[in-house]
């Protein structure tokens, strides 16, 4: 997510400030940072977490001996025989045989074995179907890459296994002449699978998302191997299936928040929200190991044993959502701004510290006892005031949170934990800091063919700061050369290629090497009726499609971007995706990418370097001359050698309006006489103008019309008029 207000964000807003609790999925998308969904502070944001499973084990001779998730061997029971890896019993010429595709495994060499089959691409039951069809008798089904391990109903018995155990697996199955394996109907291993570890697949922060200072997931839940009702067809009796996904952990939360406003009809969302992440306890990685990571986890795994009786909470609603919304300038509520971090929100977050930020929050009491806080985060001090308290239940306190940093890491994340006792439970909230060189806005803007802007930035360090401006680069249009051309834009609602059901049209862009920030957009005509989708591609060459990676913009608003910082150079594939449309339109994909150094517009800053102190905000400007008219811009500087960078985007705006025939007077210049000024002739023809009369070239205080009468002050002078467009 790279943004707190999307549409479906507006949505939940409404219900959570009407009283309805909102358990979203943190998305399918992990293991990786940064590739979570739903960044908003008013809902609850859910990760994949496992829970004890049905297990099976995979047995070879060689005393591998690994246990896996399993519901198609049947308990106690056990399936021998010769074992092949999928990749090496292909049909002639079949490249799908690894994946086991449906068609592509070798009967005579598949019968009667059992078969190693990589995930991936194709549905789970249908490799295993695969097997069945080429005369295996079992299945081991091996991740990839870091991923859930599945109770799928089998079409041959199998075993799931993670990735961590593929190489072993394949080491004796490709290197061990007749190859034998042995599936057993349960864990036989002795060794207890840890639980809950979230899985690969959820979702990670840190959010990308207008500061990054809410942390997301918010807890994780159950949402691996979930026995969960599925679809049935029409008239036929309901079904069942054992599913894994966000969307499996989501509704664990959702009817956790049910049970709690049970018993507490009147309980805010924010209460429920604060209930579980303050009373959560530590997920667990695939060796036992407690996990602390706010970005995996977030608070921990629901307690559902505990949530009912937090000792404090951190209680926040509609009006604290929109001085949040006022602080980031996204919507104007008319109220006093906040600063993200100081959300009472049950975490902690701040993503971007120069120095030293002192955080607020109004913790309110359950239960009548004496609350002391402790707080863990390496390379920071960390101080709270007050930090002992003694509550009455239903009465609140306000604390103050200053962290400044001591021996942590620049430009990396830090998390612990903040952790209050004395109630019948300790509640704890977790903490995630990024310290950088120097705190500056992401992006500025400005207008006008020339024009300055000022940028307030707070550095941590005391000195001379370097700025590295680079640009203006202008906005160029693109057009897809195998389809109709629409002049002026890139296409119309007709202007996309049909591929399977999908409308899409395809540009490429040439990234230099050494570019310092390339900025993609598409902009729709019609914003409400149509919904266009934005995917880029680094891809091999201009000709050669196959991609190395990729990054999406897919909201449900018409408009989408994508911004990359230093980007890599080489060719760039530009996809815009025709996702709906009510009514004709036309739209524009456009492209820019800024170098190293001075482009168009003169751009400078100034002063350069920056005096700094540190702590101390300090503000330059950024200046710019002589660009063309109705054009976008964007620049980008770099404050010495941290990572932190601002965005500059320009628009320049209409041509100033040329005058091809001058002004005319018509009258006597003698006392008393009406002159008149004619304001000429200019181009463009519609302008309005603003006339002043001048003696010997100085302005006459109230002369502002198209006539004047000359006074016994204008004898012996020069009278003229000065025409304004």
């Amino acid at each position: 997510a790279t943004s707190v207000l999307q549409p479906d964000d507006i949505s939940f807003y409404n219900a959570a400030a009407a009283g309805v609790f909102v358990s979203v999925s943190a998305g399918n998308s992990g293991p990786d940072a940064s590739t979570a969904d739903h960044a908003s502070p008013w809902y609850t944001t859910v990760a994949a977490s496992t829970i004890p499973t049905w297990e099976g084990t995979v047995e070879l001779p060689n005393g591998f001996q690994k246990a896996g998730a399993s519901v198609s061997v049947p308990f106690g029971e056990r399936v021998t025989g010769p074992v092949v890896y999928s990749g090496d019993v292909a049909l002639a010429g079949n490249a799908n045989a690894p994946l086991c595709y449906l068609g592509s495994l070798d009967p005579a060499k598949v019968a009667g074995k059992i078969v190693v089959c990589d995930r991936g691409s194709n549905a789970r039951v249908e490799k295993s179907q695969a097997v069945k069809e080429a005369g295996g008798i079992g299945m081991i089904l091996v991740n990839v890459t870091p991923g859930s391990l599945d109770n799928d109903f089998h079409s041959v018995p199998t075993v799931h296994l993670p990735d961590t155990d593929r190489a072993a697996l394949l080491d004796y199955v490709r290197g061990t002449a007749d190859a034998t394996a042995t599936l057993i109907g349960e864990n036989v291993t002795g060794v207890e699978t840890p639980t809950p570890q979230v899985a690969g697949f959820s979702s990670r922060g840190p959010m990308l998302a207008d500061g990054s200072d809410v942390i997301k997931p918010d807890i994780s839940a159950p949402g691996v191997a979930i026995l969960a009702a599925t679809n049935n067809a029409p008239g036929a009796d309901p079904t069942f299936g054992i599913l894994s996904g966000t969307s499996m952990a989501a509704p664990h939360i959702a009817g956790l928040a049910a049970l709690y406003l049970g018993e507490r009809p009147n309980a805010t969302p924010a209460e429920i929200k604060s209930a579980m992440m303050t009373t959560a306890y530590d997920t667990k990685d695939a060796a036992g190991a407690a996990v602390t990571d706010p970005f995996t986890q977030g608070a921990g795994h629901v307690d559902a044993t505990a949530y009912f009786s937090p000792s404090l909470l951190y209680l926040n609603g509609p009006a604290d959502w929109a001085a949040y919304l006022q602080g980031l300038g996204l919507h104007d509520f008319g109220v006093s701004p906040i600063d993200a971090s100081d959300l009472n929100l049950a975490s902690i977050g701040i993503g971007s510290l120069a120095g030293s930020q002192t955080v607020t929050r109004t913790i309110t009491a359950t239960e009548d006892a004496t609350f002391t806080a402790n707080v863990d985060l390496p390379g920071f001090d960390v101080t709270v005031a007050p930090s002992t308290v003694s509550l009455k239940a239903g009465e609140k306190a306000d604390v103050k949170i200053t962290v400044t940093r001591t021996d942590a890491p620049v430009e990396k994340w830090t998390h612990g934990f903040l952790t209050w006792t004395g109630g019948t439970h300790a509640a704890r909230s977790p903490i995630a800091v990024y310290p950088v060189s120097v705190d500056a806005p992401a992006s500025v803007s400005g207008t006008g063919i020339s024009g300055t802007a000022d940028v307030t930035v707070t550095p941590a360090v005391t000195g001379d700061l370097d700025l590295g401006v680079s640009g203006l680069a202008p906005a160029t249009l693109l057009t897809d050369p195998d389809l109709p051309a629409v002049p002026g834009h890139s296409g119309d609602q007709d202007t996309f290629s049909e591929e399977d059901g999908q409308y899409n049209a395809y540009m490429v862009v040439d990234v230099p090497q050494g570019s310092t920030y390339a900025r993609f957009d598409v902009d729709s005509s019609d914003d409400t009726g149509s919904d266009l989708d934005l995917t880029v591609y680094r891809v091999v060459s201009p000709t050669d499609w196959r991609y190395y990676e990729n990054w999406s913009s897919a909201t449900s608003s018409a408009d989408e971007s994508v911004a990359l910082i230093a980007p890599t150079a080489g060719t760039y594939l530009v996809q815009v995706n025709r996702y709906a449309f009510t009514s004709p339109f036309t739209w524009d994909a456009t492209a820019a990418v800024v170098g190293d150094g001075a482009g168009v517009g003169s751009l400078t800053a100034s002063p350069d370097p920056l005096p700094t102190t540190s702590g101390q905000p300090a503000t330059y400007r950024l200046s710019w001359s002589g660009l063309d008219a109705s054009t976008r811009y964007f620049g980008i500087v770099r404050y010495g050698d941290s990572a932190a960078t601002t965005v500059l985007t320009v628009d320049s705006g209409a041509a100033a309006p040329v005058a091809t025939a001058p002004p005319t007077v018509t009258g006597t210049p003698k006392v008393g006489s009406i002159l008149t000024a004619t304001g000429g002739t200019w181009n463009p023809a519609d302008v309005t103008l603003a006339y002043q009369w001048l003696r010997d070239g100085s302005p006459i205080d109230g002369a502002t019309g198209t006539t004047y009468k000359v006074t016994k002050a204008d004898a012996g002078t020069t009278l003229s008029v000065r025409v304004t467009a």
